[in-house]
């Protein structure tokens, strides 16, 4: 009785962890921002790889927004399915890192470098913004596999997206 028990167990298992719907696999990508994992702070790095500021400056930034992530606020709105692709409508709340910048431009005066009254800015945010982001998905092989968010969304994401 036991192994038939245990059987149906995995079965049960296994067919849950496979099937998982799409807003399931926006879910699990939006968490990943909000532990801070080692694959969304190496992704920092490389961004960085190409900008011209000092190492103080990008750990500086990294640890910003490590603030943001683990700070990052997200409500599932609705899942659209049609067929095999869906789209998913999330409000996130972030910090306004993009308001840090204008006010940093505003100040900015010659005794201090930009970047670092930009990432001064930053630090002291206390104000956040609301967006609703749209994350479309695709059911591959028996499972919800998000596709590439957008550079927008991304920028979203990190607070910095300039509306203008």
């Amino acid at each position: 009785m036991k192994k038939y028990l245990v059987f149906f167990l995995c079965i049960f298992c296994l067919v849950g962890c496979t099937n998982k719907s799409s807003k399931e696999a926006v879910i699990e990508y939006l968490e990943k921002y909000r532990n801070f994992t080692a694959e969304i702070e190496e992704s920092l790095m490389k961004d960085l790889e190409s900008v011209i500021w000092t190492k103080e400056q990008k750990e500086k930034y990294i640890l910003l927004m490590k603030k943001q992530f683990v700070n990052l606020k997200y409500k599932i709105k609705e899942e659209i399915y049609n067929g095999e692709e869906a789209t998913v409508l999330v409000d996130i709340t972030v910090y306004n890192y993009h308001n840090s910048k204008r006010e940093a431009l505003k100040e900015q005066d010659e005794s201090q470098n930009y970047i670092d009254k930009v990432l001064e800015k930053m630090n002291n945010e206390t104000h956040t913004i609301k967006y609703t982001l749209v994350f479309k998905t695709n059911y591959k092989e028996g499972v919800w596999v998000l596709e590439q968010p957008s550079e927008e969304t991304l920028k979203k994401i990190e607070g910095i997206y300039n509306e203008t």
